[in-house]
């Protein structure tokens, strides 16, 4: 009968490798690792998920790899989708999974909601990156000489009239959309 040496490390029943450790220990001990710390098959897909995640008092900020625009990415897809689905299921064909906060690396599921096209994009944080005046459906009218407010939803152009300021401009926009448009978060928030 052959004796097998066993791990060095307390309570691992692992056949000795070299320095009295397992292949495992001994990885740990020379990358200077927790050599208690659970291994990865001992780890759910949500723990390995929320290990990635900095919780702060409102949003939860995905810390792994991001896209182009601030989404997290996990696993191949988005990572806010899968803190919806973890939080309350699975997602719907065909619908989104919107950002109350408007923050793409957030994946508070609180800030999280279902939305169809529409209303994603209803919930716009602002104008248009080629928006001259940097107000959500406010546009200079040289030819009116004044500012005209416009809105658009389920892909019609809505005219609200031209205004001397800027400011009348957006106030007629924003009531525009506060009641045509129940998923603008933004509009919620300004002043009347």
């Amino acid at each position: 009968m052959i004796l097998v040496e066993k791990c060095k490390h307390t309570g691992c029943d692992r056949p000795k490798y070299r320095l009295g450790y397992c292949g495992a220990h001994r990885a740990r001990f020379m990358q200077g690792r927790d050599m208690d710390a659970p291994w990865a098959w001992e780890i759910t897909p949500q723990e390995r998920f929320w290990a990635k995640v900095d919780k702060t008092d409102e949003c939860w900020i995905w810390t792994g790899s991001k896209d182009r625009k601030g989404y997290g990415k996990a696993n191949g897809g988005l990572a806010h989708r899968f803190s919806y689905e973890f939080a309350h299921g699975p997602i719907p064909g065909g619908m989104f999974v919107d950002h109350i906060c408007h923050n793409p690396a957030c994946v508070n599921p609180d800030h999280l909601r279902l939305a169809d096209a529409a209303q994603n994009s209803q919930n716009r944080k602002s104008a248009t990156s080629r928006s001259k005046s940097g107000v959500r459906g406010v546009y200079w009218s040289a030819r009116e000489k004044g500012w005209r407010a416009d809105a658009s939803k389920d892909g019609k152009r809505h005219y609200l009239g031209i205004y001397p300021t800027m400011a009348q401009a957006e106030a007629v926009v924003v009531k525009w959309r506060r009641e045509n448009m129940p998923f603008s978060e933004m509009d919620k928030v300004k002043e009347n």
